[in-house]
């Protein structure tokens, strides 16, 4: 083997790493959120939506706790089939009343969601665990 083909296949290693590193936090940070959703009647929870490249701002209010298998779905699949080195993962929820949530306005999370679900996965890629 010549030395321009082992930086090749050390190269392609190293791709084929972060590529799998990028999935792995991008999914865990969809279900995080998801798993961190307030719930009521399941709206807000089974609006999350996962695009790449682009931020993809739909909505659906007459989505329910039903759409949660779903719409979990439909966003693991966009990041399995896109997440990858160089490209923006985006997770959104547009449905009106998103901010508020955010912002602590549910006793169940007075938090918000999309922090705390940050801080999480952080803390899970500064120890090894991502």
């Amino acid at each position: 083997m010549s030395f321009e083909s082992d930086l090749n296949r050390i190269a392609a290693k190293i791709e084929h790493q972060s590529n799998r590193r990028v999935l792995r936090v991008a999914m865990a940070a969809f279900q995080e959120i998801n798993r961190a959703s307030p719930v009521d009647k399941g709206t807000f929870r089974a609006n999350w939506v996962a695009a790449i490249d682009t931020l993809d701002r739909s909505f659906d209010l007459s989505r329910n706790r039903e759409d949660f298998v779903d719409t979990t779905s439909v966003g693991m699949a966009v990041i399995t089939n896109g997440a990858k080195l160089g490209t923006t993962v985006y997770i959104c929820n547009s449905v009106p009343y998103a901010i508020r949530l955010e912002d602590g306005y549910s006793p169940q999370k007075p938090h918000g969601v999309v922090a705390p679900a940050k801080k999480i996965i952080e803390d899970a890629m500064a120890s090894g665990r991502l």
